[in-house]
C-alpha cells in the first residue's frame, strides 16, 4: 500500500513539474488587434489578422484561435457555405482550405514563375467554385478536387492585368480591373481566351480602375476608385444601363451583400443600405463600455442573418454591434506586433516597440512598451503614462538588476523613463538632468535620444545619449547623482546600443560605419576602437574592416561578439584593449574539414546576437534568418528561416534567451515568436532537478529533458538494476533523452535512475523517471 500511495505521489508531483514547452517547439505571441478581414460561416465568425486567424463561436460565445496554418502574414479570407469551407489566402499569395478542421495548403499560385504581380486580392464563389482575383488574373479553384482548375490571363493580347474582385450577374461573370470592368459569358464559353472578355463601355469612367463587385437585391453595384484625393463612386447595374449609386465614401476598402443589407466599409466609416437600396445608416464611432470611440479604423464588415454587425477593426480587433451594444472581441496576447527590442529579466520579456529608420532617423511610433511575465501582459503607453507625450519610439529597455521592479525605457526623442513597481517615476530630459537634446536651438521641446542602456555590477545605469555638443555618455547612480562623460570624435555621431561586461568596461555600438568606442570602469579610460578582424594561415596574414557595427553580447567566458555586416568579430581578450596599441578581432571560421578558412556568416549583417546556456551563440540577419552555432563559432548546428520553419521573417531585430527554461525569443518585423531550446542557464546547486514529461507515456516520441542542472553535468540513465542506458553532458543546466538504449531500441516500461554529477566530481543528484513503452 505504502509503494501505490508513493508511486502516486510521485506521478503526481512529475506530471505537475510538465509545463514546459517541448524541445524544439515553436511558439507565437501575436497580436490579434489588427484585424483584416471577415467571414461569417453561420454559427462561426471567422476574423483574420495581423497575427493569425480566430473565430467566435456564436453558440457559446468562445474565442478560438485557429492553428495549424501554412503560412504567415494573411491577407483575404472567404467562406463558402456550399462546401462548408473557409480558404485563406497570404500575402505572398500562398493559399490554405480549412475544412472539417484540416487544412489542405495548396500553393500553386505563390509558386507560380511569372514576373507579373501575384497579389490576391479578392476571393469569390460560384457554386463549388472559388475564384481568386489576382494581380495577374484570375485563378479558379475547383473546391471539391482542392485543386487549382483554370487560370484566365485576360488583358490585351493576353497580357497580365490586375483583377481586384469577381461577381456573377444574369449568366455573365465580371470583373473588376485596372482597366475598367470586363465580362464574359457564364457558360462553356472559352474564358482562358482573353478575346472572350468584354470591356464594359457604357460604365461611367469606362477603362479606368474599378476595385469592388457585389450583388444585392437584383442589382449589380460595381465601385469605381477615384484615388486618394477624392472619393470613390459606386454604380448600379440593372442588366440595361448603369446608374450611380453612392458616393460618400474617400476609399472603399470592402463591399459586401449579406442576407439583407449590403456594406460599404471605409477605414474611417462603414455605410449601408437594406434591400430597398435605401442608406439606412452608418458607423462611425463605438462606445464599448465607458469608452467612446470616436475615430474606428474598419477594414472589413459582415452582417449575421440575425442581423449582428461584426467589423475588423484596426486597433481593437473584432467588434460586434448588436443593434443596442458595442463589443470588442480578440483573443489573449500583445496589442501590437511590432518589436525592435527584447529584454529579458528573470523569467519577465519586456518588448521595445518603437524603432529607427535605416538612416536612424525617426519613425515616430506612439509610446509603447509590453511585458509578458507569467503567462500575462501588461501594456504601457500614453494612455497609461500620460508623461510621456512626445515620446517618440522607445528603443531600449534597462532592468536593475538588483530590483527586478526597477526599470527603465530609453526613446529616440523623448528622453529616459524611469518605472518602480510599474508605476511611473521620472522622465529625464534635457530639462531636469545632464542629458542633451538632439535639437539644442529648441531647448524647450525635449528631443532628447536614447541610444542605448545598461547597468554595471555596481547598480549605476549606463546611457548614450546621440547627437549632441559635449557630453554623449553618462551615469545614473542607484542614489540618483548623474555624472556626464565625453565619447571624443564621435559626439555628432548616432550611438547605440551599451554593454557593460563583467569587468565593468562600457562597449557602446557607433552605427553607419564608425565601430566601437570603450569607456573604463572609472570613465576615465576611453578608447574608440576600429573594429578590424586578423586572421593567419602560417604563411599569408589578412587583415578585414568591420566597421558598421550592429549588435553586440558578451559571452559566458567574457568573450566581447560584436555583429557587423561582414559577420561577426569576436574580442576573446576584451581587458587586453587597454594594454595593446592594435588590438584586433578574431573572426570564426567554419570547421568544414577541408583546410580551407570560411569566415562565419561573412556575406551577412548580423542584427542580434544572444548568448544561450551552453555558450553557444544564437546570431540573427537581416535577411537569412537565424544561425544557431557551437561555443567557437566554428559549427553550425542550426538555421532557421522562413521557408523551413515556423520563423516570421528573415530579418530579425532582437534575440533574447530565457535562461531558466531555454526558450529563445525571437523579434522580428512581423511580431514575436519563440523557440523551445535544449541548453538553460546552470544552476549552483542540484536543489531544483526534475525530469519532464514524467512519466513518459506509450505515445510520446519527443525527448524526456532532465533540467534545473549545475553546467556541464555528466547524466548517466540506468534501469532499477542498475544498467546503463544512456549518458550525456547537459547543455548548461540541461540534458535531453530520446527514450532508448545503448542499442537505439526503446527502452522497455519501468522506472529508470537520473544519476547527475558535476565536473568536478563535487556534487551529486540522482532522481527518478517512469517510462512506459
Amino acid at each position: 500500500m505504502k509503494i501505490f500511495t508513493s508511486l502516486v505521489i510521485f506521478l503526481l508531483i512529475t506530471t505537475q513539474l510538465f509545463g514546459q514547452q517541448q524541445t524544439g517547439a515553436w511558439k507565437d505571441y501575436l497580436s490579434y488587434s489588427n484585424a483584416i478581414k471577415i467571414a461569417d460561416a453561420g454559427d462561426k465568425v471567422f476574423c483574420a489578422t495581423e497575427g493569425g486567424l480566430f473565430y467566435v463561436d456564436k453558440d457559446d460565445n468562445s474565442l478560438n484561435k485557429v492553428t495549424g496554418l501554412s503560412d504567415f502574414g494573411i491577407k483575404t479570407i472567404a467562406y463558402n457555405s456550399e462546401e462548408e469551407l473557409l480558404i485563406v489566402a497570404y500575402q505572398n499569395a500562398n493559399i490554405d482550405i480549412i475544412q472539417a478542421g484540416s487544412v489542405i495548403n495548396l500553393s500553386d499560385i505563390k509558386r507560380k514563375t511569372i514576373s507579373a504581380d501575384k497579389t490576391i486580392h479578392n476571393i469569390s464563389f460560384n457554386g463549388s467554385e472559388a475564384y481568386i482575383s489576382c494581380g495577374f488574373g484570375i485563378v479558379v479553384l475547383n473546391l471539391e478536387k482542392q485543386e487549382v482548375k483554370d487560370t484566365y490571363i485576360i488583358g490585351d493580347e493576353g497580357l497580365p492585368m490586375p483583377v481586384y474582385d469577381v461577381d456573377f450577374y444574369q449568366n455573365r461573370i465580371f470583373a473588376a480591373t485596372e482597366e475598367g470592368i470586363l465580362w464574359a459569358p457564364d457558360d462553356d464559353t472559352n474564358l482562358l481566351d482573353y478575346s472572350n472578355w468584354v470591356e464594359e463601355t457604357n460604365v461611367p469612367h469606362a477603362g479606368d480602375p474599378f476595385t469592388l463587385l457585389a450583388v444585392h437585391a437584383g442589382l449589380l453595384i460595381a465601385n469605381y476608385s477615384a484615388g486618394e484625393s477624392t472619393n470613390d463612386e459606386a454604380y448600379a447595374y440593372d442588366g440595361n444601363s448603369w446608374s450611380a449609386y453612392f458616393a460618400s465614401l474617400r476609399v472603399v476598402l470592402e463591399l459586401e451583400s449579406d442576407y439583407t443589407y449590403l456594406t460599404f466599409t471605409g477605414s474611417r466609416e462603414i455605410v449601408l443600405f437594406d434591400q430597398n437600396h435605401l442608406n439606412i445608416g452608418k458607423i462611425n464611432s463605438y462606445q464599448l463600455g465607458d469608452e467612446h470611440v470616436s475615430g474606428i479604423r474598419s477594414n472589413s464588415t459582415a452582417v449575421s442573418e440575425d442581423g449582428t454587425i461584426w467589423i475588423a477593426d484596426q486597433n481593437r480587433a473584432l467588434i460586434r454591434f448588436n443593434g443596442s451594444n458595442f463589443e470588442a472581441l480578440q483573443p489573449y496576447g500583445p496589442p501590437t506586433n511590432d518589436v525592435f527590442d527584447i529584454e529579458i529579466a528573470n523569467s519577465a520579456v519586456y518588448i521595445a516597440v518603437g524603432g529607427r529608420t535605416e538612416l536612424w532617423n525617426n519613425m515616430f511610433k506612439q509610446p509603447a512598451f509590453q511585458r509578458f511575465d507569467d503567462g500575462k501582459w501588461t501594456n504601457f503607453s500614453s494612455t497609461e503614462i500620460p508623461e510621456s507625450t512626445d515620446f517618440w519610439d522607445v528603443v531600449c529597455i534597462a532592468v536593475d538588476p538588483f530590483d527586478e521592479s526597477h526599470f527603465f525605457i530609453g526613446s529616440w526623442g523623448g528622453g529616459l523613463l524611469e518605472f518602480k513597481d510599474d508605476e511611473f517615476q521620472t522622465r529625464y530630459t534635457n530639462n531636469n538632468s545632464p542629458l542633451e537634446s538632439a535639437m539644442p536651438s529648441r531647448p524647450e521641446q525635449p528631443f532628447t535620444r536614447i541610444g542605448g542602456l545598461d547597468f554595471d555590477s555596481e547598480g549605476n545605469l549606463w546611457i548614450s545619449n546621440i547627437a549632441v555638443t559635449a557630453n554623449n555618455f553618462h551615469k545614473l547612480s542607484p542614489g540618483g547623482e548623474w555624472e556626464s562623460f565625453t565619447m571624443d570624435g564621435v559626439t555628432s555621431l548616432p550611438v547605440g546600443q551599451v554593454l557593460v561586461n563583467n569587468n565593468d568596461d562600457k562597449w557602446v555600438l557607433i552605427p553607419r560605419g564608425h565601430d566601437v568606442y570603450v569607456v573604463d570602469k572609472t570613465g576615465e579610460r576611453k578608447r574608440h576602437l576600429n573594429v578590424t578582424s586578423y586572421f593567419s594561415n602560417g604563411s599569408d596574414e589578412y587583415t578585414t574592416r568591420m566597421s558598421d557595427v550592429y549588435s553586440i553580447a558578451e559571452d559566458k567566458d567574457g568573450v566581447i561578439w560584436i555583429g557587423t555586416s561582414q559577420g561577426v568579430a569576436v574580442y576573446n581578450n576584451p581587458s587586453r584593449i587597454w594594454n595593446s596599441e592594435v588590438f584586433y578581432a578574431s573572426q570564426p571560421g567554419l570547421n568544414l574539414n577541408d583546410g580551407i578558412y570560411h569566415p562565419l556568416l561573412s556575406t551577412e549583417t548580423v542584427t542580434a546576437i544572444a548568448v544561450d546556456g551552453a555558450n553557444r551563440k544564437w546570431l540573427g540577419t537581416s535577411n537569412s534568418g537565424v544561425y544557431l552555432v557551437s561555443e567557437s563559432g566554428e559549427e553550425e548546428i542550426a538555421h532557421f528561416t522562413v521557408e523551413n520553419s515556423p520563423l516570421l521573417s528573415n530579418n530579425i531585430r532582437a534575440i533574447a534567451i530565457n535562461e531558466k527554461s531555454g526558450e529563445v525569443f525571437f523579434g522580428t518585423e512581423n511580431g514575436l515568436i519563440s523557440y523551445q531550446g535544449d541548453a538553460t542557464g546552470g544552476e549552483d546547486n542540484y536543489d531544483h532537478v526534475y525530469v519532464y514529461p514524467n512519466p513518459v507515456r506509450e505515445t510520446y516520441d519527443g525527448p524526456v529533458t532532465i533540467t534545473g542542472l549545475i553546467s556541464e553535468t555528466d547524466v548517466k540513465i540506468t534501469d532499477i538494476a542498475g544498467n546503463l542506458v544512456y549518458k550525456t553532458t547537459s547543455l548548461g543546466g540541461q540534458a535531453a533523452w530520446d527514450g532508448k538504449n545503448l542499442n537505439g531500441n526503446r527502452v522497455k516500461t519501468g522506472v529508470y535512475l537520473v544519476f547527475c554529477n558535476d565536473k568536478l566530481g563535487n556534487e551529486t543528484q540522482i532522481t527518478k523517471l517512469l517510462f512506459i513503452h
